[in-house]
């Protein structure tokens, strides 16, 4: 369903802390935490995790579990694996309510709302055509176009039911299949920040691909840097922001961040280059070249935002992130999902523009702290 430019954290130096007071009468102060960094393939990516923790054996087991989690997640999720959660519940009769996991129903339950707010931009239950798409990439030809509307046709988020108290899902048509690739890797980052937290590890980051969730800053500092790359004006360019000049630097604080566009993938035949985003409303790719990035303060929404923005025109864009506020009255709640929006326009040159609140590096820190995620 999406592509991503892929986001660098940039991990600033461990600052050695400790109240001078202390010192000065005699008692030691605490050793400095440990920064360990580990990286683990899953989810079709590689995983990185940087978490600081007092001791090398304590940082371990704690990245560990978080990988458990991941994997685990990637087990009820992936649409690549026949015994897969997702896969079993595509396989599901049609009108017969199907048990599902908290991971997979809390996922449903993101995409149908967001589904219903975009009127079908982003919609998971379109498995038939991502699917179909991904096999015309790797042949590097145009499906017919009978076979496009057939697959978009397939799909549709009204035709799928679901019952929170029961915790089921019931497809009312059978052959809905599920691609879950726009929203899961950012659900699996921060449920990997939990894991962390929960082994006293709260001071970490967890990117996995372009997806990046946010715990406390590392020690003595005052947020996490990323560094997004810029989109490179050449269409021939394969690596993510190779020749798109300085990256935008963001600072975060138990937030997330995610990239979708088609830096990493993309077909072009007689001429006409489209990107691995596909338009859900017409069933088939979105045309020119972009990146959109989204800060939310949960990693659910900044991957499946990232996503519905790379097909919405900038107005509905911008009603949609006007969605997402955080607590307060509703004339006081600020906009929690910020957007970057990254293109080529028609003269070749590379573009951006972002929403009024993007956390760029220079912003003072109460105006990049979302402290949303756990």
């Amino acid at each position: 369903m999406r592509g991503r430019v892929a986001a660098i954290a940039a991990l600033a130096p461990v600052v050695a802390w400790g109240p001078a007071s202390l010192l000065a009468i005699g008692v030691a102060s605490p050793p400095a935490p440990l920064r360990i960094e580990k990286s683990a393939p899953h989810m079709g990516t590689l995983v990185r995790i940087v978490l600081y923790a007092d001791t090398a054996a304590a940082g371990e087991a704690a990245a560990q579990a978080a990988f458990a989690r991941i994997a685990a997640i990637d087990a009820r999720l992936s649409d690549y694996r026949d015994d897969s959660e997702v896969a079993a519940l595509s396989r599901a009769a049609a009108g017969v309510p199907v048990p599902v996991s908290e991971d997979l129903f809390a996922v449903l339950a993101a995409s149908d709302a967001l589904a219903r707010r975009t009127g079908g931009a982003f919609d998971i239950t379109s498995g038939r055509l991502t699917h179909l798409w991904r096999r015309a990439r790797r042949l590097n030809a145009w499906p017919e176009p009978d076979r496009v509307a057939a697959a978009r046709a397939a799909g549709g988020f009204a035709k799928v039911r679901l019952d929170p108290r029961r915790r089921t899902v019931t497809l009312t048509e059978a052959g809905i299949e599920i691609d879950a690739g726009g929203i899961a890797k950012g659900y699996a980052a921060e449920a990997a920040l939990r894991v962390l937290r929960a082994h006293a590890a709260g001071a970490a980051l967890v990117a996995i691909g372009g997806d990046i969730a946010a715990g406390d800053p590392p020690p003595g500092q005052p947020a996490w840097t990323v560094a997004i790359p810029a989109l490179a004006a050449s269409a021939e360019t394969s690596a993510p922001g190779a020749g798109g000049g300085d990256p935008f630097r963001i600072a975060l604080v138990r937030a997330a961040v995610s990239t979708s566009g088609d830096a990493e993938q993309w077909m072009t035949v007689d001429g006409v280059r489209r990107s691995h985003v596909i338009d859900l409303r017409t069933g088939w790719p979105v045309t020119g070249r972009s990146a959109i990035s989204v800060v939310a303060a949960h990693g659910i929404d900044a991957d499946a935002l990232s996503t519905a923005l790379d097909v919405l025109d900038a107005g509905a864009g911008a009603r949609l992130l006007a969605a997402f506020r955080g607590p307060g009255t509703p004339r006081a709640r600020a906009i929690t999902a910020q957007a970057l929006w990254q293109h080529v326009d028609g003269a070749g040159s590379a573009v951006s523009h972002h929403s009024l609140h993007w956390p760029a590096i220079d912003r003072p820190i109460s105006a990049i702290t979302l402290r949303g995620t756990p």
